[in-house]
């Protein structure tokens, strides 16, 4: 880092190999990501947004959004029905 950089306040970044991963990385299931996916399609025709927690992380969880209220919808099937509770196919 020169000078110039430090004095205008620039900080360093981090590199890959300052991180370690402890968690394996799991394989997503194709079955269940087309369910997502479909499902994700069929909540923004009724207005919402679906979202999913990342797999490395622990086990996938969801949660709708809509007008900045959200809806946590912790499994799939759990997302289904609140799809069909909102109007949208199940």
């Amino acid at each position: 880092m020169s000078a110039h950089e430090k004095a205008a306040g620039v900080l360093d970044t981090p590199t890959t190999a300052n991180f370690k991963i402890d968690t394996p990385i799991v394989a997503p299931n194709r079955e269940s990501e087309k369910s997502f996916a479909t499902m994700a399609a069929q909540f923004a025709m009724q207005g919402h947004t679906l979202h999913q927690t990342n797999p490395t992380n622990g086990a996938v969880t969801y949660y709708a959004e809509r007008w900045g209220l959200i809806r946590y919808l912790p499994t799939l099937d759990d997302t289904r029905r609140f799809l069909a509770q909102i109007g949208g196919a199940a």
